[in-house]
């Protein structure tokens, strides 16, 4: 979980890369990672033989909007490239005017894209007291979920971004539970490996 976790995020080597991180987090939004998985399989066969995109994806307007990330790969890359590093609210305005990256998902993409952020998901939200209903700005999800990982990363030496990943990928294991209404945080740890039959050789 956590090699995972602490997989290198940073700016993509080339066009084609960055186009692949915006089409992930297109297809992320409202969704479970496994299921967009899936359908990314399908988009990215259509778009390697020249399809349309919404042959595999029939999400009209997201199709059009995965469809505009590939062909305007070139144009994208360079607009990341002339965002200053360290920059990560400039970064983060950027992410967000892209279509169909959204309040939440923007934070999804910077943080892949390098900067050491979280998302304030629903699964980190909770944990970090915010309730599902009323839902809050996301200004105020986003400071309150930082404030969480910062903490922890204080505490660990991480990166922000990477105690982001592990609380999401725990809650998404269901090793992490907590309520819609952020109630009592449960932990409940995986089922420990079965260990291995000695094998018995002949003499």
């Amino acid at each position: 979980m956590y090699q995972w976790a602490s997989k290198q995020t940073g700016r993509p080597a080339t066009p084609q890369k960055l186009a692949a991180e915006i089409i992930w987090i297109i297809l992320c939004a409202g969704r479970s990672a496994q299921a967009a998985r899936t359908i990314e399989r399908k988009v990215w066969a259509a778009i390697e033989v020249g399809r349309p995109v919404v042959e595999a994806f029939g999400y009209r307007a997201k199709a059009a909007a995965i469809e505009r990330a590939w062909h305007e790969r070139e144009a994208d890359f360079t607009a990341l490239a002339n965002i200053p590093a360290g920059d990560v609210e400039a970064l983060l305005n950027w992410c967000h005017s892209i279509p169909f990256i959204g309040d939440d998902t923007q934070f999804q993409l910077a943080k892949n894209l390098g900067a050491d952020v979280c998302k304030p998901d629903i699964w980190l939200c909770r944990l970090a007291g915010i309730p599902d209903k009323p839902r809050h700005p996301v200004k105020e999800r986003f400071r309150t979920c930082q404030a969480l990982c910062r903490q922890i990363a204080d505490a660990t030496g991480d990166r922000i971004a990477v105690i982001d990943s592990m609380l999401w990928l725990a809650c998404n294991k269901g090793v992490v539970s907590v309520s819609a209404e952020a109630g009592p945080v449960r932990f409940t740890p995986p089922p420990a490996a079965p260990k291995a039959r000695p094998i018995m050789v002949g003499v």
